[in-house]
């Protein structure tokens, strides 16, 4: 009897633990993730989330080959000093699958050695159900970002009626673009979308020449050594720049050089995910 008495005393201590868990809110630091589809994610949320306030949601894409914990480390989005609109925010580094038949591994929709046996636009959709069913997302607060091939996927995310109705900025790293039925092929946004890439955006956006049919030109103006940043002149509220880096590598931009796909020139003199893109970010968000 008395060891029931104890069995029973140990099952409810497990479920008054369970209850203090619950009641402290979802977990904080790195979360892995495994979708009913069985793609796979990991999910950095700041030690400071405070469930029922909303956070904003930064997607973070790899270049082929990558995976999410190297673009965790290169892009340092999970730097607790950082916020967007002056809050902590939540960030996906997503990953891509392979296509054997390219002998291509970690790869995104929109290049031409995509798997197109996958989904990835769903893909894109589970992730901001998943996170949202768990975490407090600010739902006009969700961006995109990508490195080489995760940028052109990000580009391609920018370009569909779709996603660039849920999705408030993009910003494609190094993007790899290409011609044809790709990234770009029927580019039909279902607003003009804030951008922080020059790459065909700046027509498709409706930005103004100096004169009727000329191709719009930017304002050009050196914000760091070696580094031009181009602005242009849009209707319609979307901001459209870019950034040109001079001697940079392959690289997401960063003083520490942790892109080593960009070497021997993988480090620049600036940050630009602390320096450049939350403040893009912070500037955008949809109604």
């Amino acid at each position: 009897m008395a060891s029931l008495l104890r069995v029973a005393a140990f099952i409810g201590s497990l479920a008054r633990a369970s209850q203090v868990v619950l009641s402290e809110g979802p977990p904080v630091g790195n979360v892995a993730y495994t979708l009913p589809t069985e793609r796979t994610f990991l999910l950095n949320v700041p030690t400071t989330y405070a469930h029922g306030e909303p956070y904003p949601l930064v997607l973070s894409f790899h270049g082929a080959g990558g995976f999410s914990e190297k673009q965790q480390r290169v892009t340092e989005l999970s730097d607790p000093s950082l916020t967007i609109a002056g809050k902590p925010f939540l960030t996906v580094y997503a990953q891509g699958v392979n296509n054997t038949d390219w002998n291509m591994t970690h790869i995104w929709k929109g290049a031409p050695y995509e798997n197109k046996t996958v989904d990835d636009i769903a893909y894109v959709y589970d992730i901001i159900s998943t996170v949202s069913s768990t975490y407090t997302v600010d739902k006009s607060r969700i961006y995109a970002c990508g490195k080489s091939n995760g940028g052109g996927f990000t580009a391609l995310l920018a370009c569909r009626p779709d996603t660039s109705s849920v999705i408030a900025a993009f910003a494609p790293v190094s993007p790899a673009l290409y011609q044809g039925t790709y990234a770009f092929y029927n580019c039909s946004p279902s607003r003009p979308v804030p951008i922080l890439h020059s790459h065909g955006f700046a027509e498709r956006n409706g930005c103004r020449g100096r004169y009727p049919g000329e191709w719009p030109q930017p304002e050009v103006t050196e914000v760091h050594p070696g580094v031009w940043e181009e602005v242009w002149d849009c209707p319609g509220g979307a901001e459209v720049r870019g950034l040109t880096v001079e001697g940079l590598g392959h690289a997401w931009p960063s003083t520490l050089g942790l892109d080593l796909t960009g070497s021997p020139n993988q480090t620049a003199n600036f940050n630009f995910t602390s320096q450049h893109l939350v403040q893009f970010f912070s500037r955008h968000q949809l109604e």
